[in-house]
């Protein structure tokens, strides 16, 4: 039995030790690499949240498009668009990019749901310069329906009498 014990406890060794040098990235990084993963562990992010009926939620996307570097394009927004618009009512989904932002790279983190009403709810979470954009997005109106032809309005009722009886 101390045979099978030490036997156990020594190839364990031998397994820690094969697993420590094959997940440890400092020793083949550069070190400009691991001043990258610094970088973006230390990088401040925002959260920004919004809820709108999905014919509204593409100038959003292309907004966060238009504000990265590298890493999330006009493509990776159409693609995501329609992930989003595929999605079934009280599901929640969530994906992040790994982005360039002003030659920073960090993540982007999005999560988003529809609720029973349709409209979708999206959360994003990346670095202020891009919930700046989002924000100023947010309060750009959208767009208003065509307005319908004016009809004559059309008054119905009883002739007016006068208060006194008359």
């Amino acid at each position: 039995m101390p045979a099978i014990l030490a036997g156990g406890l020594f190839f364990g060794w031998i397994f820690a030790r094969w697993l420590e040098r094959r997940l440890d990235r400092s020793r083949n990084s550069s070190s400009e690499e691991l001043l990258d993963e610094l970088e973006t562990a230390c990088t401040p992010r925002r959260s920004f949240e919004i809820r709108v009926r999905p014919d509204h939620l593409k100038p959003f996307l292309s907004c966060v498009a238009e504000q990265v570097e590298s890493g999330f394009s006009v493509r990776h927004a159409r693609h995501l668009l329609g992930r989003i618009l595929s999605l079934r009512d009280h599901m929640v989904r969530h994906t992040w990019y790994s982005v360039k932002v002003n030659g920073i790279r960090t993540n982007l983190d999005l999560q988003w749901s529809r609720d029973s009403d349709g409209r979708i709810r999206l959360l994003v979470l990346a670095v202020p310069k891009i919930i700046r954009e989002l924000k100023k997005q947010a309060k750009v109106p959208a767009p208003a329906a065509p307005a319908l032809p004016q009809r004559e309005p059309v008054i119905e009722g009883s002739p007016v009498q006068s208060p006194a009886g008359g």
